[in-house]
């Protein structure tokens, strides 16, 4: 049974599969198995599949275990969008291509995303850390990125004035 079945058919466990889905997404995004993430947290295999298909809601305690191995904070594993649709039906997105110059004010950063389609983009004023996967990545004027569809990335700005980045997807970021 697909997590979505299980979540469509009982309102209670919506909590149990948002954070199934959420962990399955940042596993396969690390490259990890269900085995090798278990031994990283040091949970037991099932542990790690029944959350991942909404059948139980992990303690606080086990969810910090699990995604300290990954890793990622209890608040940035919250608050990041999860995709809407599989990456199977991007064909039928709107063809158009939305491109716009970001100001991020000095000090400050977004939270979690996964990119909806593939994001480029270049910096053109000010220092940009992106984060990619849970990689970091310290971008200066004049410096290019790329961000493949379903990638977590969160964008921040650490410097002490503001930052201006360009971007370009075919799907409009949710920035």
């Amino acid at each position: 049974m697909k997590i979505d079945d299980t979540c469509a058919s009982d309102d209670s466990c919506i909590t149990s599969c948002d954070t199934g889905q959420r962990l399955k997404l940042l596993r396969e995004l690390a490259g990890l198995s269900q085995r090798e993430l278990a031994k990283r947290a040091g949970l037991t295999n099932s542990s790690i599949s029944t959350i991942e298909q909404g059948r139980v809601s992990p303690s606080i305690q086990s969810l910090t275990r699990i995604l300290s191995a990954l890793p990622i904070s209890l608040s940035d594993f919250f608050s990041f969008e999860l995709p809407l649709t599989p990456a199977s039906k991007r064909a039928n997105l709107p063809a158009g291509i939305d491109a716009r110059t970001l100001v991020l004010p000095a000090q400050s950063a977004h939270a979690f995303l996964v990119a909806k389609g593939d994001i480029c983009g270049a910096v053109l004023k000010g220092e940009l850390l992106l984060l990619i996967n849970a990689q970091e990545h310290r971008l200066v004027q004049g410096d290019t990125f790329y961000i493949a569809q379903n990638q977590l990335f969160r964008c921040a700005n650490t410097a002490s004035q503001e930052l201006q980045i360009f971007i370009c997807s075919q799907v409009s970021p949710a920035f």
